[in-house]
């Protein structure tokens, strides 16, 4: 059990987590959620006891022990991707080496009687401590983690040192896999998994009897995996917990929102309905006062007056109600409009690619791709990571050269949106509103308009583009994307490194785009969201179509086809 009490952390630019307190049971697997900077990662990192927080405690129970999915350490990188796997468990290590070393001793042919039953005792005491440590359940589960992950096709014999970003997160999440802590924290755990691998972990994680709280993007991932969802607030800084998986979130959120509007309503018409009254009051006063010069009634409208007067203090009194609802704040969307109206709406042919071919060293990545795209395409390119999907991409957009011929239909401009949005020295220093209007737009006050619709606003657009996020970037590529004018959208995972609302927003807005589009993502449920027409898997340098998503999910875990990690 781990028991979080009254947590409260501030960092110099002000307040992250406010009295955050929750319970997570044994085996209970939770999803933590809130928008990007609302101190998800903060409370992991207290949890874990790299951060100290201002008050609050954390409580774990005896025999608890917290593993947390944490970048390759430094000290490691000299190793092997096997030598990384094996010695995951320092204690299980320890015992190994203790039995290898007594193996050599055993070997040696000038061992006396007396020192040979020494070594043999030492022997027979490391055997007895790697069995007690688990160690041959060990090496079957660290077979299964290997492959599940896809490491074993990275090589095992690499080094770790050469291994890219996100094949050293893999390595890192095998690594406390295999540590088997009593509660895993894993921030972002899907992030660099290709579908097969993102597979396995979610079956790996649904079927564990570890306790686990789960940062995610991915909903169809946290549908399946976690049982209920903690919130987050951004604005409050305190932590609300919801039953249910995502999805069941989702609706209940949805309800809460329709709830909040409707009530606003209310209070709207009430006070509608108040301010008329008063107006009513306030003519029948003047009308009586203005129309007759009889006493009598006269008095009465001075009396009518003094009620509308009373009418007033007393609504002022009730619109400065600290209790009063606040209109709910309406959350901006992502607007493709400029892009809708140039789209290629009619099914003329768009791309026309013919025997595409490409490759490096002994590496085939596009072996005669042949692929047209029509107006009205929708197209979910899908592969294991490395197959050369971004590489067709590029290739399509003309960003590299490669045998074979690309035809583009009358009026076609290709937008190309990159998943990772490098920062170079040159351009890292140039602001965002700089950055923009070097790329489209010349004046300033159309460039802020523009970047308001993609949730850069204010002060924003004065920050370096080194010092935006991941996020941040990839809504800056998406505004030059949609202000260049494209009608072909090429677009490379375009939810990485956003948060959920964020990734929301995208879909809305390729909801309504109804142009063509080739979109790659592992994310399942933005796949299914943006309305996908037609799946197409690159696979060994070619490129075959498939009946739908589901038809690959399948494929993959029966084993089938030319994924087979699933054990």
């Amino acid at each position: 059990m781990l028991k979080v009490s009254n947590l409260s952390k501030r960092f110099p630019d002000g307040p992250v987590l406010d009295g955050v307190t929750f319970i997570l049971n044994a085996g209970e697997r939770v999803g933590l959620v809130g928008p990007n900077g609302s101190g998800k990662s903060t409370l992991l990192k207290i949890i874990v006891g790299t951060l100290r927080p201002d008050s609050g405690a954390v409580t774990l129970g005896q025999s608890d022990r917290v593993g947390y999915l944490a970048q390759y350490p430094e000290d490691a990188l000299h190793l092997t991707v096997d030598e990384a796997l094996t010695t995951a468990d320092a204690a299980l290590d320890a015992a190994r080496r203790e039995m290898d070393a007594a193996v050599a001793d055993l070997a040696r042919t000038d061992l006396s009687d007396d020192e040979h039953e020494k070594v043999m005792a030492r022997y027979a005491s490391a055997i007895e401590r790697f069995e007690s440590c688990g160690g041959y359940e060990f090496e079957h589960r660290a077979e299964e983690v290997r492959d599940g992950l896809g490491l074993a096709e990275i090589g095992l014999e690499r080094v770790v040192s050469t291994l890219s970003g996100g094949q050293k997160t893999r390595l890192a999440l095998a690594r406390l896999l295999l540590t088997a802590p009593t509660i895993l924290l894993l921030d972002e755990p899907t992030n660099y998994l290709d579908l097969p691998a993102l597979l396995w972990l979610e079956r790996f994680v649904a079927e564990s009897q570890q306790a686990a709280i789960i940062v995610s993007h991915d909903r169809r991932f946290l549908d399946q995996t976690v049982t209920s969802i903690l919130e987050l607030d951004a604005e409050t800084h305190k932590l609300k917990a919801y039953p249910g998986n995502f999805t069941a979130y989702a609706e209940i959120k949805e309800r809460e929102r329709e709830k909040e509007a409707a009530a606003y309503q209310d209070q709207v018409e009430r006070i509608d309905a108040f301010e008329q009254q008063i107006r009513d009051l306030k003519y029948k006063a003047r009308y009586t006062e203005t129309s007759t010069i009889h006493f009598h009634y006269r008095k009465i409208a001075k009396g009518v007056a003094k009620r509308a007067k009373s009418q007033e203090r007393r609504l002022e009194r009730y619109k400065g109600e600290e209790d009063r609802l606040a209109r709910p704040e309406e959350e901006k969307r992502l607007y493709l409009k400029d892009l809708a109206e140039s789209a290629l709406k009619d099914h003329r042919l768009a791309v026309a690619a013919q025997d595409l071919r490409f490759g490096y060293d002994e590496t085939t990545l596009l072996d005669g791709i042949t692929l047209d795209v029509h107006g009205g395409d929708r197209l979910a390119l899908i592969g294991a990571n490395g197959s050369g999907k971004t590489t067709l991409l590029r290739a399509l957009a003309g960003d590299i050269d490669v045998a074979g011929t690309i035809r583009y239909g009358d009026g076609v401009q290709v937008g190309y949106l990159p998943q990772e949005q490098p920062a170079t020295t040159e351009t890292g220093r140039k602001t965002v509103l700089e950055t923009f209007r070097a790329g489209v737009i010349g004046y300033e006050d159309q460039a802020r308009a523009f970047l308001d619709k993609f949730l850069l606003t204010g002060d924003d657009v004065m920050r370096r583009v080194d010092q935006l996020s991941y996020g941040e970037r990839s809504k800056l590529g998406l505004a030059i994307l949609v202000a260049s004018g494209a009608n072909v959208l090429l677009l490379d995972e375009p939810t990485s490194h956003l948060d959920l609302s964020a990734v929301e927003r995208v879909e809305s807005a390729l909801i309504d785009y109804p142009g063509p589009l080739i979109v790659t993502s592992h994310d399942r449920f933005f796949l299914r969201r943006i309305g996908i027409t037609g799946v197409v898997m690159l696979e060994n340098g070619k490129l075959r179509r498939l009946d739908d998503l589901d038809s690959y999910e399948a494929e993959i875990v029966t084993g089938s086809g030319a994924a087979r990690r699933i054990a």
